[in-house]
């Protein structure tokens, strides 16, 4: 019988310590996994706007994901008195992780839905269900690490406009990575100290940053409906191109 208990003890002491891997690292993962997002059709004006996200867990491998986009640009008067226990309380949910604020580098978007259109009130800032995400154990091992691609399954194509700045990434396969959107969690930013993000990130070996004005409006669509994204040291987030936006002739995919 002391076997017995021993190992139901091993056992409750290892969903213990995954349902701490889970509330540390977790959120990591969705935060570069969001699915489509907005109503369906096109959307332009994105660049700048300010947005916020609350991923709420009610089971151990499944994410509910809502934000505040096409409703509000997450007012900071609401968004500073939001808690992860107010919204535990209020929604029964097992994991809460509070995501932002976030801000947009693409100018636009096609082909986006939500979820659930429905608005929803979470501690007093409205909200929609952006998607549902299912992971796996190995998803959750390997969240917190930057520079790691994540395989997301949605259908979205972002537009960067003619003129504007974009923000590369370039692994050492020469695949290029494109950012979608900047964090202020970690540390300060703004859309011009971008310019100079690359002096401050930690690359790993082989990797590089640039940066470069867009000469023809380009789209960046996640390919057969999957789309490989990654997180730079400060969180900001980039999709893999199926070509390098600043030399459109060359392939990376």
């Amino acid at each position: 019988m002391l076997t017995v208990r021993n190992s139901a003890f091993s056992l409750k002491t290892k969903l213990q310590n995954l349902n701490e891997l889970l509330g540390k690292k977790l959120f990591a993962t969705v935060l570069l996994s969001l699915p489509a997002f907005v109503h369906a059709g096109h959307i332009d004006g994105l660049r700048g706007n300010r947005y916020c996200e609350i991923l709420l867990s009610p089971t151990m491998f499944k994410m509910e994901v809502y934000n505040t986009i096409g409703l509000n640009d997450c007012p900071p008067k609401l968004w500073n008195k939001i808690s992860v226990s107010s919204v535990k309380a209020e929604t029964k949910a097992a994991y809460v992780k509070l995501n932002g604020p976030r801000y947009w580098v693409i100018d636009g978007m096609k082909n986006s839905q939500l979820v659930n259109p429905q608005k929803k009130v979470i501690s007093g800032l409205a909200m929609r269900e952006a998607g549902v995400l299912q992971l796996g154990l190995s998803d959750i091992l390997s969240s917190a690490k930057p520079y790691h691609d994540h395989v997301v399954d949605r259908q979205t194509t972002w537009v960067y406009k003619a003129g504007k700045p974009v923000y590369e990434l370039i692994d050492p396969k020469g695949r290029v990575f494109v950012m979608q959107s900047y964090s202020i969690e970690k540390t300060p930013q703004t859309a011009a100290s971008l310019a100079q993000l690359g002096s401050k990130l930690q690359l790993p070996q082989g990797w590089s940053y640039r940066t470069g004005v867009l000469k023809q409006t380009t789209d960046l669509t996640a390919i057969n409906k999957k789309a490989v994204v990654i997180q730079d040291d400060f969180l900001n987030t980039y999709q893999l191109a199926t070509h390098d936006f600043l030399n459109p002739q060359q392939s990376t995919h």
